[in-house]
């Protein structure tokens, strides 16, 4: 991010820059603001009559957020073995992790107790080394799927039914391949909420009947939209507010607009080319709101909700006094924190919910002050401790008193400082997933070379395609392009990616939905997918530019070479809404 962009926001902001800091990764310049002090005097821990000031950091958002995501697997999942019942299940953790897992099931239940694993702090070790050391032996949640009904095969959901494939996502049913959030009936999206019956859409909220859109809004039977709101029955339109059968942003009849529904065929190839290559010109003809975000007071970032003073942040909602956050809802005064809601006074945390002052760590629900915790439940006052429920004043899973604790986590600090371990997240080399199995290798790519440079973990890609026996194939380029030509035999075939090679299932309802909307069937994995979509999204990176309208500066995603027109919000309302 360039100096610029921090300098604009601490001005407009009236947070002053109080230090200047080199990525110890990237070399490149970051600033550290009069809050970030604040935030981080107020979560320092005091023991006895002493403060362990934590520092500021020695990354730059972009490598602590890398850090962060280098823990979380959402989409390579493997056939494994609960450590408990012996049963096969899922999981998004290989046996190439040497991480022993447990179902659901018995990881909730009575019969697991993380203590079990104690050890004492061996003060010849590094803290990093001794974790990694308890991390090998506590059994870790095959699956994070709960309150949730015949969804196997999701990731990191809650309250979904007869879902597949689907992660993050939350209230959903019958959805297949993305992340939605409060939606049903929906197939291939990205970051949807209450969507119903769409196909294709990405960060869209509130639509129904809607095919191939992007960033649109309380609409329904739009067909390759984007940024639309209160429409309806639009194809090839970007930019309209309340219009209803629209073509290429041509107002029409209803009837021509139904002549040209009926010319149309969405299962052509040709037909989906020329819809998307219109779409494509048409949007650098409109304007371009700095960000997305409604109901804002003092912002920055993308796709950002009813936020105030929040910055540096994408995909936030209801939150207020936080920085460097992404997908996260309901936090007050976090930093650092990714895929969370309901957390408060959180720093450098990744995952699940509901916590206060906590810092350093993941997948942790109703804890409180603790550092380094990965899935603790309903626990305060933890440092190091992995799986722990209702428990208090432990390290390294072992139990100790109050006095105990407060005595010997000052002496793990000063050892950690003397280790070169000072206040951080966990390092990427101690996480149990491959760097290319993780979110991070979705928003920071790195060749293999690269990787392994930082000796970190990563996955094989030339590994062995396997098709069970017996199992049917066909060439993706061999499907009809017409749906009314597939029979069910489909559903006991594996289709072969036409870019990667990867079999791919077509499962019942799937192929119902394609029928309803006469769409071909897809040619790509459900990973391949995945990943186009992810490239239509402008970048989570900030820039310093100018508004094509009244010349004001502001920060925006889009860079000054982007050829479309980008407004201020002042402009934009004049120029969408006159």
């Amino acid at each position: 991010m360039d100096k610029k962009v921090y300098e604009f926001i601490s001005e407009t902001t009236h947070d002053p820059i109080v230090e200047w800091k080199t990525c110890a990764i990237t070399g490149q310049p970051f600033a550290i603001f009069q809050s970030d002090k604040d935030l981080l005097e107020k979560i320092s821990p005091t023991f006895g009559d002493k403060k362990y000031q934590i520092p500021t950091p020695t990354l730059c958002p972009q490598e602590r957020q890398r850090r962060r995501f280098a823990r979380r697997n959402e989409r390579k999942l493997y056939p494994r073995t609960c450590g408990m019942t012996g049963k096969r299940i899922i999981s998004y953790l290989g046996e190439h992790s040497n991480i022993p897992v447990y179902e659901l099931n018995a990881w909730f239940g009575d019969g697991r107790d993380a203590k079990k694993y104690w050890r004492d702090f061996d003060f010849t070790k590094p803290f990093f080394t001794q974790f990694q050391e308890l991390q090998s032996q506590v059994p870790q949640l095959a699956l994070s799927v709960r309150n949730s009904e015949n969804s196997d095969y999701c990731s990191f959901v809650g309250n979904v039914k007869n879902c597949y494939l689907i992660a993050g996502s939350v209230y959903s049913e019958d959805c297949y391949y993305g992340s939605p959030y409060y939606s049903r009936d929906c197939i291939d999206t990205l970051v949807i909420r209450e969507c119903e019956d769409c196909y294709e859409c990405v960060d869209c909220r509130k639509l129904h009947g809607c095919l191939y859109c992007q960033d649109c809004h309380s609409s329904s039977e739009l067909r390759y939209c984007f940024d639309l709101k209160w429409c309806k029955n639009c194809i090839g339109c970007a930019g309209l507010r309340d219009q209803e059968y629209c073509i290429f942003n041509q107002k029409k009849t209803k009837e021509e607009y139904q002549q040209f529904v009926q010319w149309i065929h969405l299962s052509d190839p040709q037909t989906r080319q020329m819809l998307h290559n219109k779409l494509q010109e048409l949007q650098l003809t409109i304007p371009h709101k700095y960000m997305q975000g409604e109901q804002v007071d003092r912002v920055s970032g993308n796709y950002v909700y009813q936020c105030k003073n929040t910055h540096f942040s994408f995909y936030t909602d209801r939150s207020e006094d936080c920085k460097y956050c992404q997908q996260v809802v309901d936090l007050v005064r976090c930093q650092d924190n990714n895929y969370t809601e309901e957390n408060e006074f959180c720093y450098e945390y990744l995952w699940a919910y509901q916590n206060k002052n906590l810092h350093f760590s993941k997948f942790c629900n109703l804890m409180s002050n603790g550092f380094y915790c990965d899935a603790c439940h309903t626990s305060s006052n933890l440092f190091g401790c992995i799986g722990i429920r209702h428990g208090e004043y432990c390290i390294l899973n072992k139990q100790y008193t109050k006095e105990e604790y407060e005595t010997l986590v000052p002496k793990i600090i000063e050892h950690m400082i003397q280790n070169w371990e000072r206040w951080q997240f966990f390092p990427v080399d101690i996480s149990f997933c491959r760097y290319n199995e993780t979110v991070a290798h979705e928003y920071f790519p790195l060749s293999k070379e690269e990787v392994l440079q930082r000796w970190w973990k990563r996955q094989d890609e030339d590994c062995a395609i396997n098709v069970p026996q017996g199992i049917e194939t066909i060439a993706a380029q061999d499907l009809p392009n017409d749906i009314a030509l597939v029979d069910d035999t489909i559903l006991q075939k594996a289709v072969i990616c036409e870019d990667t090679g990867r079999p791919f299932r077509i499962l019942r309802r799937e192929l119902e939905f394609y029928r309803r909307h006469k769409l071909s069937l897809p040619h790509k994995h459900p990973d391949q997918r995945h990943l186009l979509r992810m490239n239509m999204r402008p970048g989570r990176e900030l820039y310093l530019r100018t508004c094509d309208g009244a010349g004001e500066p502001f920060v925006s995603v889009y860079p000054s070479e982007f050829k479309g027109k980008v407004y201020c919000e002042k402009c934009y309302n004049k120029e969408v809404y006159g």
